[in-house]
């Protein structure tokens, strides 16, 4: 009876070791963007203008976005520079200025913006290390400019871990969050060098 009763044990710690694997995270990775705006947030008519530039893409691996604990690579199909890019555009609307968008600093210089931010995206990571731990890293170089030159030029880095019960969306929802922390910081960096010039 008990040899029976711990074949069973076995087994089933077996079928849920494998039911946790299967639901892990896959090696394609959605990159998922920030909430929509609130609509409650609208830039005052005299709001300086933004123009947000894609970011360059400038990681020393561009083809991958990770490992996983198996030596496989991590993928995505998105273009990762323009979802960080579009990101911080979102996030300095959210600050209530007049944001556009452009995929060049040619077309951004066309719409004659009060200021212009550009930069370049270093590094996107994520690894897995086991089937309950994950990190992730983001990095970017970024610029802000106006008229006469140019104002404010960083480097930033979110890192962040996260450990629990692997599930399908687990990648996606840690990038989203580093990213989040990422692109906070440099909204409020420009803003404040923004209203330093007003």
């Amino acid at each position: 009876m008990s040899y029976s009763r711990t074949v069973c044990c076995a087994l089933l710690a077996l079928l849920l070791t494998a039911q946790l694997v299967a639901c892990g995270p896959t090696n394609s990775v959605k990159l998922i963007s920030p909430p929509p705006l609130d609509t409650s947030v609208l830039p005052a008519p005299n709001a300086p203008r933004v123009s947000v530039v894609c970011f360059t893409d400038k990681r020393a691996d561009t083809s991958s976005l990770g490992t996983r604990r198996d030596n496989s690579a991590f993928t995505t199909s998105d273009n990762v520079a323009l979802w960080v890019s579009r990101a911080l555009a979102d996030e300095l609307t959210r600050h209530a200025l007049q944001v556009s968008f452009a995929t060049n600093t040619s077309q951004a210089r066309s719409a004659n913006p009060d200021y212009l931010v550009t930069g370049r995206l270093e590094e996107a990571w994520l690894r897995e290390t086991s089937a309950t731990e994950m990190g992730a890293n983001l990095r970017a170089q970024f610029s802000l400019a106006n008229r006469q030159g140019r104002l404010l030029h960083e480097t930033l880095n979110s890192s962040q871990s996260r450990t629990g019960l692997p599930s399908g969306a687990a990648a996606e929802n840690l990038l989203l969050d580093t990213l989040r922390d990422l692109v906070k910081p440099m909204a409020r960096q420009i803003v404040q060098n923004i209203e330093a010039k007003r």
